[in-house]
C-alpha cells in the first residue's frame, strides 16, 4: 500500500518543480552545471572575501578572541579558495560544497567562540541560503550544498546558546530552509521554462516547419563545416539533391494539404535511409538536399536508390484516391574541382536535373555528366 502514495507524493514534487523527460532533463542539468562553473570563481571570491572581512565584527563582539576567529575565517576560506578553480575529476556540484561548506562554517565556528555569536550572526548565515538557491535550483544538490553547514550549526547552536536560544534559532533555521527551498524552486521553474523556450526556438530555427527535417540555412552551414574538414584532410564526402517528380500535378490533382503530406511523409522516409552521421534538409518547394561525410561513391549512390525505392512504395490516401509519386536524384562527390559547398551541390543539382530530363525516377551521379 506504500507504493501508490510514495507514487502520488514523487508525481507532486515533480509537478511543483517542474521535470523534464530523462534526455532533456540530463542535457538541462549539464547546462546548469557549465553555467554554475563559469559563475563560480567571481562569486565564491566575492563570498570568501566577505566572509574574512567580517572578522571585524568578531573585534566588535570580543576584541581578544577577534585574532583567533579571523584565523579561523582565513584558513577554512583558504581551502574552500581550491573550489574556485575548475579540477579535473571533480564535478562542480562537488565544488560548491566544498566552498559553501567551509564559507558557511567558517561563519558558524568564530561566531560559536563569541558571546552570543550563533544569535547575532543568524541573519548572516541564514542569508547565505538565499544567493544559493538563486544559482543552484535543484532541490536535491541544494540540501546537499547546505547539509555539512547544517550539520556543524545544530551540534554547536546545542552546545553554546540556552536551551529556549537554541529552540528559536532552530526554528529560524528550518523556516530559512523551507524559505529556500520556495526561492529554489520558483527560480526553477522560471530557468526551466526560459530553456525550454531557447530550446524550442533554437529547434524551429533549425528545422523547417512542414517537413521537420533541417531548414536550408542549417543545412549549408552543417555542409560547409564538413565540406572544409573533408578537404582539409583529404576524406570523401557525397552530396545529392532530391526533387519530387511533377510535384505541380500533384498538387493540382490531389490539392495542396495532399500535397504538404507527401513533403511531410518524404521528411520521414528519407532520413531513415541515411546513418546518424549524415543529414538531410529541405532547401525549396519540392527540393531536398542531403550530405553523407566520410561516405564514396558506391556507398552514396546505394543509399540514394534506397530512398528513391522508399519514395516509390509511399502510399498516401486522399479524397482524390492514393497518392503516390517518384522522385529524381543527383549525387555529386568531393574533389578538387569543389571549391566550397555551393560549387559541389551546383554539380549535385546538374545531376538532378539530367535525370529529370531523361526519365525522371532516377538516380544520376555527376560524374556521369562529365563522360
Amino acid at each position: 500500500m506504500a507504493g501508490p502514495p510514495r507514487r502520488r507524493i514523487g508525481a507532486w514534487l515533480h509537478g511543483l518543480v517542474g521535470t523534464f523527460g530523462r534526455d532533456q532533463e540530463r542535457e538541462y542539468g549539464l547546462q546548469l552545471d557549465r553555467a554554475l562553473a563559469t559563475m563560480l570563481p567571481a562569486l565564491g571570491t566575492a563570498f570568501g572575501i566577505g566572509v574574512v572581512l567580517f572578522g571585524a565584527w568578531d573585534y566588535w563582539i570580543q576584541p581578544e578572541r577577534g585574532a583567533t576567529t579571523t584565523l579561523i575565517r582565513l584558513s577554512l576560506v583558504l581551502v574552500g579558495a581550491l573550489g574556485y578553480g575548475r579540477w579535473p575529476g571533480l564535478p562542480v556540484a562537488w565544488r560548491c560544497v566544498l566552498i559553501y561548506g567551509t564559507h558557511v562554517g567558517a561563519m558558524i565556528f568564530s561566531s560559536a567562540l563569541l558571546p552570543d555569536g550563533l544569535v547575532l550572526a543568524m541573519p548572516a548565515i541564514t542569508g547565505a541560503m538565499f544567493p544559493l538557491a538563486l544559482v543552484e535550483p535543484r532541490l536535491h544538490r541544494l540540501f546537499l550544498v547546505v547539509l555539512i553547514p547544517s550539520l556543524l550549526f545544530v551540534p554547536l547552536g546545542a552546545t553554546v546558546m540556552p536551551g529556549w536560544i537554541f529552540a528559536s534559532s532552530m526554528a529560524i533555521y528550518l523556516i530559512s530552509l523551507g524559505l529556500m527551498a520556495a526561492v529554489a524552486i520558483f527560480t526553477g521553474r522560471l530557468r526551466r521554462a526560459a530553456w525550454l523556450a531557447e530550446r524550442e526556438l533554437a529547434y524551429s530555427a533549425r528545422h523547417d516547419s512542414l517537413s521537420g527535417v533541417y531548414a536550408r540555412g542549417y543545412l549549408l552551414e552543417l555542409a560547409s563545416h564538413d565540406v572544409a574538414l573533408a578537404q582539409r584532410h583529404g576524406r570523401p564526402l557525397a552530396a545529392g539533391m532530391l526533387d519530387i517528380d511533377h510535384f505541380k500535378r500533384v498538387n493540382d490533382t490531389f490539392g495542396h494539404p495532399a500535397g504538404d503530406a507527401l513533403i511531410r511523409e518524404l521528411g520521414r522516409v528519407c532520413p531513415a535511409e541515411l546513418r546518424a552521421s549524415d543529414y538531410f534538409g529541405r532547401v525549396g518547394g519540392e527540393e531536398f538536399v542531403f550530405v553523407m561525410p566520410e561516405t564514396r561513391a558506391d556507398d552514396a549512390l546505394a543509399c540514394a536508390e534506397r530512398m528513391r525505392r522508399a519514395v516509390a512504395a509511399i502510399r498516401l490516401p486522399t479524397p482524390a484516391g492514393t497518392l503516390q509519386c517518384t522522385v529524381s536524384i543527383g549525387v555529386a562527390m568531393l574533389d578538387r574541382s569543389h571549391a566550397d559547398v555551393d560549387a559541389l551541390l551546383a554539380d549535385a543539382d546538374a545531376a538532378l536535373y539530367y535525370a529529370k530530363a531523361h526519365g525522371r525516377d532516377r538516380v544520376v551521379p555527376a560524374s556521369a555528366l562529365r563522360a
